[in-house]
């Protein structure tokens, strides 16, 4: 029991996830099964990779996973239990729940990023929207050395991404105050003059990268200028390199505009992948942005950044917990959910990124793996719970 125990210090002592807990108000009267226990067994969700609630029921019954709570029942908590739960905790308890991490991920300085190696160190935002369950949602992401999902807003229905994402920002500088990000990446539906004054107008820049040019009066321009060549070569800068990480070469062509009021640059990012399928062999894509001290690197690597809210939030929900079939009609526990699970992604984001700055132990949990989330989970959930080998506690 003592080595089991050992998973939770990480938890405990820097995350304090179970601190946060009693903030949430339980109005059962003498509960058998603790709102404790219900709550962190939903935050293993996503190491178990279970995509539904009646896969957490099958998992709750096993010697094992009881273990972790010190359960002498049948079982931890039943999938209609953890439903009904969901349905009358209070949303505005589990938003400050969610947002509990922020003081470590501030203190610990995870938002803060060295972008190819330059000097000097940025702070980043993603928003950006997406459909889980016939559900509507978007949010606003801190992109750091880790992912954190901080703000969650329901949409109500398709359409409703561009006001929601008012309500977005003024939460996060709410939240963030001093912190808030100094640079916000966004996608093309992004691009009109209500989202560069609503970022401009909270201190930070902007950047969105789009793939055709034809629906922007200043990316026409621009490609007219790219397409100009040797008239107007003083107004153009350009810039290539290989990418040994992504095994591509790559070209930039960057000139200057104006948006929205705004002075911008414009970037025509060509990408050339040979090991990759034929049509995904030539990527070409367009990139403005209000920040005129990024470099063509920089530009390049943020604008591949703007995925990560595709690739580390939405489709890592979806592929760990199943959450676009992950069907709740009422908004109310569905959005209870996924708060809490995106809650789990940044816990276990976290835990992955402190057991990377620990060298030794981390070549010794993946045993030769690659480190997948689903390969560090299941060798985690050999080496810890079975009590084979354990971790000491490991400083962020």
């Amino acid at each position: 029991m003592y080595k089991i125990r050992r998973f939770w210090l990480l938890l405990k002592r820097k995350l304090k996830i179970f601190d946060l807990i009693p903030k949430i108000t339980d109005i059962r009267e003498n509960p058998e099964i603790s709102l404790n226990n219900i709550i962190m067994s939903i935050l293993l969700m996503p190491f178990y990779e279970l995509k539904s609630l009646l896969g957490l029921d099958r998992l709750s019954r096993k010697k094992k996973f009881k273990g972790l709570f010190d359960c002498r029942r049948k079982m931890v908590a039943s999938d209609s239990t953890i439903s009904r739960v969901l349905h009358w905790m209070d949303p505005n308890e589990i938003i400050d729940f969610q947002q509990g991490l922020l003081p470590l991920y501030r203190d610990e300085q995870l938002q803060r990023i060295q972008i190819d190696d330059e000097p000097g160190y940025r702070t980043i935002g993603i928003i950006d929207g997406s459909c889980m369950s016939n559900h509507y949602l978007s949010a606003f992401v801190l992109s750091g050395k880790t992912e954190y999902p901080l703000v969650i807003e329901n949409c109500e229905k398709r359409g409703k991404e561009l006001p929601v994402s008012k309500v977005l920002l003024d939460k996060a500088q709410m939240l963030l105050g001093d912190n808030f990000p100094q640079l916000l990446l966004y996608d093309a539906l992004y691009f009109n003059e209500n989202s560069f004054k609503r970022t401009r107008e909270k201190g930070a820049h902007i950047l969105i990268k789009c793939k055709e040019p034809e629906f922007r009066e200043v990316l026409k321009n621009a490609r007219f200028i790219f397409d100009a060549k040797d008239e107007v070569t003083d107004k153009i800068q350009t810039a290539k390199g290989f990418d040994s990480k992504r095994m591509c070469r790559w070209e930039m062509k960057i000139t200057s505009g104006d948006f929205a009021g705004y002075p911008i640059q414009i970037a025509h990012l060509i990408e050339d992948y040979p090991l990759e399928k034929e049509d995904k062999s030539h990527i070409e894509c367009w990139i403005v942005t209000t920040d005129f001290s990024l470099k063509p690197n920089e530009i390049r690597e943020i604008a591949h950044r703007r995925w990560h809210i595709e690739n580390n939030v939405f489709k890592r929900l979806s592929h760990l917990v199943g959450t676009k079939t992950f069907y709740f009609k009422n908004p109310v526990p569905f959005f209870n959910l996924i708060r809490l699970l995106c809650l789990a992604l940044a816990v276990y984001d976290i835990l992955i990124y402190s057991l990377q700055s620990s060298p030794k132990y981390f070549k010794k949990i993946l045993n030769g793996i690659k480190p997948t989330w689903k390969n560090i989970f299941s060798q985690l959930d050999e080496l810890l719970f079975d009590g084979i080998f354990y971790i000491e506690p490991i400083e962020i």
